[in-house]
């Protein structure tokens, strides 16, 4: 009797470990065909088709309806293809599964502003950065989203960071120009509207100018601002160099020389001044100039080359020689470390000193084939900084001596 109890009871048993085998079976089908799908939408993502990689995600989530991971994804994909709203239900989804998920924040911030909705968007940025603070793109967005705000300042600094973190990336770089040059124009109108016949003004307005190449605006502005403060220091050094990039020179001469009376420590003026009066052929009053800018400043290496020019002038060669040698230091620049050797070959063939001339032109013509040939396949910058202005030397073709 016992026997015949057991029997059926066996077979239940066995029905139902076949019915087990079965589920387990199917949800292994299913998830392998799971993640079949969630690999296609990857795929279809990568080769830039949007919409396949959403149906993909789509079917996954029919399979797995709590995933964020797929969620995410399809919100991604559906931002791609240009379905915003359907995209923010989606990423929305995901972050109510997983609160903390990288990027979801970030990406539902990038919706928002896409779908204009600013608020919603600075704040969900603002919340990305806070979750992930070493996110470039994260603060990059936040301060594309303040600028859409007319927040500049804190657009600025949002930025600032970006470029912190990632100082290479154009599209932040780009931003951050724009977030900055609103900032200054904010300031400037700020200062129209508080005193517009301000020297400071005049001097904003000047320096434009220059910058603009527009130099006899530039000397008229600098002028203006000069006789409403002539004590000023730095006014009358821009002053002098507006009227030498327009070849007025005398007036560039009167300028420095007051700016330096200004202020007696300013090397750069020194530097400027000095230069400029040895190209002019005055080296002796030009070589003074340089040595007490190189005793105020003794990084101006330039300075050397124009002190090389003044005391082969007055006949000083060997200081002459002495000071073409520290201009070829790799911290000056290119130009005037070329016109060096070249110096040094014509004075050192002068002295009979061959040795030192044929390694002096040897070194020119290698450093002047280089910078000929770096100029031939790109286009170089051809704006002076500040401390550059006294460079007017023009570097002669790489053949014999004359």
């Amino acid at each position: 009797m016992l026997v015949a109890v057991l029997r059926p009871l066996s077979r239940l048993l066995t029905i139902a470990l076949m019915l087990v085998c079965c589920q387990l079976a199917l949800a292994q089908d299913e998830a392998s065909d799971a993640t079949v799908l969630f690999e296609k939408g990857n795929r279809a993502m990568r080769s830039g088709d949007a919409a396949t990689a959403a149906d993909d995600f789509r079917q996954f989530l029919r399979l797995h309806p709590g995933s964020a991971e797929g969620y995410f994804n399809l919100g991604l994909a559906l931002q791609s293809a240009g379905e915003l709203s359907p995209a923010l239900t989606a990423l929305h989804k995901a972050a109510s599964l997983q609160p903390g998920m990288r990027g979801v924040r970030l990406f539902t911030g990038i919706v928002e502003y896409k779908l204009n909705r600013l608020g919603e968007a600075h704040a969900e940025l603002d919340h990305a950065t806070r979750l992930e603070p070493k996110n470039s793109a994260a603060w990059m967005w936040l301060g594309i989203v303040e600028l859409a705000q007319n927040q500049a300042e804190s657009a600025a600094t949002a930025l600032d960071k970006a470029a912190t973190l990632d100082s290479k990336n154009l599209d932040i770089l780009y931003h951050r120009g724009r977030a900055h040059l609103l900032v200054s124009k904010q300031s400037y109108a700020a200062m129209f509207k508080l005193s517009p016949d301000s020297w400071r003004v005049h001097e904003v307005l000047g320096q434009a100018d220059a910058e603009a190449f527009r130099a006899d605006d530039a000397i008229a502005e600098f002028g203006l601002a000069i006789r409403a403060a002539p004590r000023e220091p730095g006014l009358n050094e821009e002053l002098g160099d507006a009227c030498w990039t327009a070849g007025k020179l005398p007036e560039a001469d009167e300028a420095y020389a007051q700016e330096i009376k200004n202020d007696p420590s300013n090397a750069v003026a020194h530097y400027k001044l000095g230069s400029l009066r040895v190209t002019r052929d005055d080296a002796a009053g030009g070589v003074p100039l340089l040595e007490r800018a190189l005793t105020l400043d003794p990084s101006i290496v330039d300075a050397h080359y124009y002190l090389g020019k003044g005391y082969a002038g007055l006949g000083k060669e060997d200081l002459a020689i002495q000071h073409f040698r520290e201009a070829t230091n790799p911290q000056g620049s290119e130009e005037l470390r070329i016109m060096s050797w070249y110096q040094l070959a014509i004075i050192c063939r002068n002295l009979h000193r061959s040795q030192e001339a044929t390694e002096a032109l040897a070194a020119f013509r290698k450093m002047k084939t280089e910078r000929d040939r770096r100029q031939a396949s790109k286009f170089e910058e051809q704006g002076r900084r500040r401390d550059q202005l006294p460079k007017q030397e023009n570097i002669p073709a790489a053949g014999d001596l004359p």
